[in-house]
C-alpha cells in the first residue's frame, strides 16, 4: 500500500498551507499561470530531484520549505526539503524533526531508496545485470507524464528526453523483459570468480617472467650454456657449483655463430611471408570464383530459355571447375599449423640470438660473483609457469562474455505480448466514449504492439496479401495514424500498462504514483472522456491502494470523464495558484496574461 497523505508549504513569514490527498485519483484544476506544471514538478522535487527552487520565480523569497507525509507498507514517513538543496530531513511521521539533524541531498536520496527498495538482493541483481548504479530515481521515468512530450509513442516515456534517463532505459528494459535471468546470474558469478583468479594468476605470471628473465640474464654473464625455463633448477645449481669450484664448463660444440643464426632467422621470416601471401592469394581467388559462380548461375538461367548462348557458358564451367581444384589444393598445402610452427622456430632463433650477445662481452669478477648470488637467491623462489592455466581461463572469460551478450539481449516475447494486450485492452475500454477508439476498432486486427527496441507503442493492423503461389496471406503491419489525441491516449495506456506490470512484480525500486500534467490539451470535447475511462479500467486491475494518480489540468474533471477520490482548485479567494505565498507583480501578471493569450491562439 502507498499513499501521499499531505503536502505542507511554509513561507518565510512562518505562514503555512496544507494540501491533503487521498488514495486513488487526485485532481487539481487551475487556470493558466496558476502553477499546475510547478505542482507537477514539485512532487518530483519532494522525492529527490536536483532542481534548485531558488532559481525559479515562483519560489524566490516566498517558499522556505515543504513537508510531505506519505505512507509505504503501513509505515508513515515525513520528508522535508528546504530552499537550500543540501538541507533536507527524513523521519518517521511520529518523530520530532530537529533543525540540527538535516541531511544532504545524497543522504536524502539514499534513505528514500531504502524505503522504495522492497528487496535489496533484487536491486543488486538489477545493478549487476545492467552494470549501472540504478536507484528509485532512475525508475521515476515511469512516474511522470508531462505536457511537452504528450503524444509521443516512440520512446514514449517523458523523462527519457533527458540523457541521464535515456541511457539507462535500455538496460532496464533488457532486465524487465529477459527470460534468462537465472542463467545470466550463474554466468556473472562464474565470470566474477574467474576475473579474481585471472588477476591472481597474472600477478604470479609477472613474478615468474621477472625471475626467469633475471636468472637468464645473469647466466649469460657467467658464460653458461644453459637457459633457465622454470623446470631445470637442479641443472642450474649444479653448473653454478661447478663454476664456484673452478671446474671447466664444457661448451656445446654444436653451438652456432651469430651470423648463422641471423641467416636462419631471415630464411624462416621469408618462408612465413610466402605462406601468408599464398593464403591471401587463395582467399582472393576464392572470392573471385564465387563471383564467377554467381555469373554462371545467371547465364544458366538465360541458357534454359535460349540454347543459342550455350557456347558462352561451357568455357566458364570448365574454368570454375579448374579453379575449385586449385583452391582445394591450396587449402591442403597452406595451413595455419605450418605457419604456427615456423613462427615458433623464429622465436626460438630470436631467443638464441639474444643469448649469444653475451658471448661478445667481458664481465669482471665482481659482476660474476654478484650474478651467482642473484641466481642462487632467485632459485629459492617458489614459482611455476601459469601461462597454460591463464590462457584457459582467459578463453573461458571470452566465452562467458559472448554468452552473456546473447542472453542479455534475448527477450521474453510472451511477457511483451501480454503487456501489449493489456495496453490494447485499456485503449479499447474507451470504445463507447471516443470516436477515435471506435474508428480504430473497425480496422481489421487493430492492436497496440509494444516494441522494446526504441520503446515504441506501435499501432498494428492485419493486412491481406497474395503470396508467390497466388494464395491469400495475412500478416500484421504497422498502422500510421496522425491524431495527437489518439497518440496521447495510447501513451497514457502505455504508462498504465508498465505501472501495472512493475507494481505486480513488486521487486523494483518504484514509487507507485503517476503524475500527469494538462493531458486534456490535445483532446476535443467528444473524446476527452476517454481519459477517465482508461484510468478507471486500469484501477480495476491495479487497485487504488497500490497506485496514486495526480492530474493537473485546466478543465473540470467531469469533462475528462474522471471521478476523482480528491479534487481541488489551485486558485481560490485566498491564493492565486499552487504556491499560496507567491503574489505576482502587475508587470509579471501582464506578461503571464500575454503568454496565456498566445497559448489560446495556438
Amino acid at each position: 500500500m502507498f499513499r501521499i497523505n499531505s503536502l505542507r508549504l511554509f513561507g518565510f513569514e512562518n505562514e503555512q498551507f496544507l494540501y491533503e490527498f487521498d488514495s486513488g485519483l487526485n485532481y487539481f484544476k487551475g487556470k493558466n499561470s496558476s502553477g499546475k506544471t510547478e505542482f507537477y514538478s514539485f512532487i518530483d522535487f519532494m522525492f529527490g530531484s536536483s532542481e534548485d527552487i531558488r532559481e525559479k520565480p515562483w519560489y524566490i523569497d516566498s517558499l522556505k520549505k515543504a513537508t510531505m507525509i506519505f505512507e509505504m507498507d503501513e509505515i508513515e514517513y515525513r520528508i522535508t526539503r528546504t530552499d537550500i538543496p543540501e538541507v533536507n530531513y527524513l523521519h518517521y511521521a511520529d518523530e520530532d524533526e530537529g533543525e540540527e539533524y538535516s541531511i544532504s541531498l545524497r543522504e536524502y536520496r539514499e534513505k528514500l531508496n531504502s524505503i522504495f527498495t522492497s528487496d535489496n538482493d533484487v536491486l543488486k541483481e538489477i545493478r549487476n545485470f545492467t552494470d549501472e548504479k540504478l536507484t528509485y530515481r532512475t525508475f521515476t521515468m515511469f512516474n511522470f507524464l508531462g505536457e511537452k512530450r504528450q503524444g509521443s509513442i516512440h520512446d514514449f516515456f517523458d523523462k527519457c528526453s533527458k540523457l541521464r534517463y535515456s541511457i539507462k532505459l535500455t538496460p532496464i528494459l533488457n532486465f524487465i523483459f529477459n527470460k534468462n535471468i537465472a542463467r545470466i546470474f550463474e554466468l556473472q558469478q562464474e565470470l566474477n570468480d574467474l576475473l579474481v583468479e585471472v588477476k591472481n594468476l597474472e600477478t604470479a605470471s609477472a613474478k615468474y617472467d621477472f625471475i626467469v628473465s633475471q636468472i637468464n640474464n645473469n647466466l649469460q654473464k657467467l658464460g653458461l650454456n644453459t637457459w633457465y625455463d622454470g623446470n631445470n633448477s637442479d641443472q642450474i645449481k649444479r653448473q653454478i657449483n661447478e663454476l664456484k669450484n673452478m671446474q671447466l664448463i664444457k661448451k656445446n660444440k654444436k653451438e652456432k655463430s651469430i651470423s648463422d643464426l641471423e641467416v636462419m632467422y631471415n630464411n624462416i621470416t621469408e618462408q612465413i611471408k610466402i605462406y601468408e601471401n599464398g593464403i591471401q592469394d587463395s582467399k582472393r581467388f576464392e572470392k573471385d570464383n564465387k563471383n564467377r559462380k554467381y555469373l554462371l548461375e545467371k547465364l544458366n538461367e538465360i541458357v534454359v530459355e535460349n540454347n543459342t548462348y550455350e557456347y558462352l557458358v561451357t568455357p566458364l564451367r570448365s574454368l570454375i571447375t579448374e579453379l575449385d581444384t586449385t583452391i582445394s589444393f591450396s587449402k591442403y598445402v597452406i595451413n595455419d599449423h605450418t605457419i604456427k610452427e615456423l613462427k615458433n622456430q623464429r622465436e626460438l632463433l630470436k631467443t638464441e640470438m639474444k643469448r649469444n650477445d653475451s658471448r661478445f662481452r667481458l664481465y669482471t669478477l665482481e659482476e660474476k660473483e654478484k650474478a651467482i648470488v642473484l641466481i642462487e637467491n632467485y632459485l629459492t623462489s617458489d614459482i611455476r609457469s601459469v601461462e597454460p592455466e591463464l590462457n584457459e581461463k582467459r578463453k573461458r572469460i571470452r566465452e562467458i562474455r559472448e554468452a552473456l551478450k546473447v542472453l542479455q539481449s534475448s527477450d521474453d516475447t510472451q511477457k511483451i505480448n501480454e503487456l501489449s494486450q493489456y495496453i490494447t485492452n485499456l485503449y479499447f475500454s474507451a470504445k463507447d466514449i471516443s470516436s477515435v477508439v471506435e474508428d480504430d476498432m473497425k480496422q481489421d486486427g487493430f492492436k497496440i504492439q509494444y516494441i522494446k527496441r526504441g520503446n515504441i507503442l506501435q499501432p498494428m493492423v492485419t493486412s491481406t496479401q497474395m503470396d508467390e503461389n497466388d494464395f491469400e496471406k495475412t500478416k500484421s503491419v504497422q498502422y500510421y495514424i496522425g491524431s495527437m489525441a489518439r497518440h496521447t491516449l495510447i501513451q497514457l495506456c502505455g504508462y498504465l500498462g508498465f505501472l501495472n506490470m512493475l507494481i505486480k512484480e513488486a521487486k523494483y525500486p518504484l514509487i507507485p504514483i503517476l503524475v500527469i500534467d494538462h493531458i486534456s490539451k490535445p483532446f476535443d470535447q467528444s473524446n476527452c472522456q476517454a481519459i477517465g475511462k482508461v484510468i478507471a479500467t486500469a484501477y480495476e486491475s491495479i487497485g487504488k491502494d497500490n497506485l496514486q494518480i495526480f492530474i493537473f489540468d485546466d478543465e473540470d474533471y467531469e469533462t475528462l470523464g474522471i471521478k476523482p477520490d480528491y479534487s481541488g482548485n489551485l486558485v481560490t479567494g485566498n491564493k492565486t495558484g499552487f504556491n499560496p505565498f507567491y503574489f505576482a507583480s502587475n508587470t509579471e501578471t501582464e506578461e503571464k496574461n500575454e503568454e496565456a493569450k498566445k497559448d489560446d491562439k495556438n
